[in-house]
């Protein structure tokens, strides 16, 4: 049987996101519609086969068309449909609006605050993501340019609460390392009293897994129930993403349940649904032996599996 031909396109029509050194993800580009630099990180926004519109922060993807929904839902609903009456949400990040139309589905939430550095990831969401930045006209948001750490730090020294507060930050490099901090999550934990729930995104257990265990070890530290879940993000790298669920007073992992809440949200969702969310806690087993603490181990052979990825 004959190979298929794949077209050699010139340079300037592929985008290479890179995973790792060794392995990226390839976009091919339909059409570059911006690519320039802010004060705190370069930004691409192009048409890619396949994916539709594509946001890509630091050279890294970040938002597309195709998949976007799968993890704005899971950052959200899990610990909103968590929380017995979540009034009061803050995002940390998040400019292109996806967590805030999310979080916006909850007739229950009375204020929503996005606090976002950049605010030239708002713009461009605003002109080609409109169906991510529909949240950011709500009468219920409040939508802040400014440092993360700063708004933070300032809320909780003025004694403000919040019920759910959700960290969609980049990588933790350049503008976002100190959303990574120790520093940062304490101060969150301030600002939501014992029945409140901290989710911040947690990289790729797939290729980053000491930066996803890194996050639940600062956590675990912190909060009383600790929680890592599990979403599909086809773009991110391994396409497999994790999140955890931090909470003083709530054991978010048991506490998705069936309800009235469930009911009315499921139609509006294409990606999360009840049953998806309570299976997300289930964790494979060398994810399970990080978080333990367990010492790394080979997996049992299978064919030709590597030896020495030790998980």
């Amino acid at each position: 049987m004959s190979q298929p031909i794949i077209p050699q396109l010139p340079a300037q029509q592929r985008f290479f996101d890179p995973w790792t050194r060794n392995t990226h993800l390839t976009f091919t580009v339909k059409e570059f519609y911006e690519s320039f630099d802010t004060p705190f990180q370069h930004i691409d926004v192009f048409e890619a086969e396949d994916w539709g519109t594509v946001l890509a922060l630091g050279g890294v993807t970040n938002v597309t068309d195709r998949d976007e929904s799968g993890y704005h839902e899971m950052l959200a609903h899990v610990p909103l449909l968590a929380h017995p009456n979540p009034r009061r949400v803050l995002i940390i990040g998040g400019g292109d609006g996806g967590t805030l139309r999310e979080v916006l589905r909850h007739p229950e939430v009375e204020k929503a605050t996005l606090v976002d550095i950049d605010g030239e990831v708002i713009r461009v969401a605003r002109q080609y993501f409109p169906q991510c930045a529909a949240g950011l006209d709500d009468p219920r948001a409040e939508v802040i340019v400014g440092d993360g750490l700063a708004y933070v730090e300032v809320a909780a020294a003025q004694g403000a609460k919040f019920d759910v507060i959700l960290v969609d930050s980049t990588d933790p490099v350049d503008a976002a390392v100190e959303l990574f901090t120790v520093k940062f999550y304490e101060t969150c934990a301030q600002l939501l009293g014992e029945q409140g729930i901290l989710v911040p995104q947690s990289d790729s257990p797939t290729f980053y897994l000491d930066r996803v265990g890194d996050v639940y070890d600062k956590l675990a530290g912190i909060f009383r129930h600790t929680s890592l879940y599990l979403g599909q993000v086809t773009a991110y790298p391994g396409g497999v993403w994790a999140y955890t669920a931090a909470s003083q007073g709530i054991d978010v992992a048991g506490s998705i349940v069936r309800s009235d809440r469930t009911a009315r949200l499921d139609p509006q969702l294409r990606y999360a649904n009840v049953d998806f969310m309570k299976a997300a806690f289930a964790l494979p087993t060398y994810i399970g032996r990080r978080l333990r603490g367990e010492p790394s181990r080979e997996l049992p052979g299978i064919g030709e599996d590597p030896k020495n990825f030790k998980v």
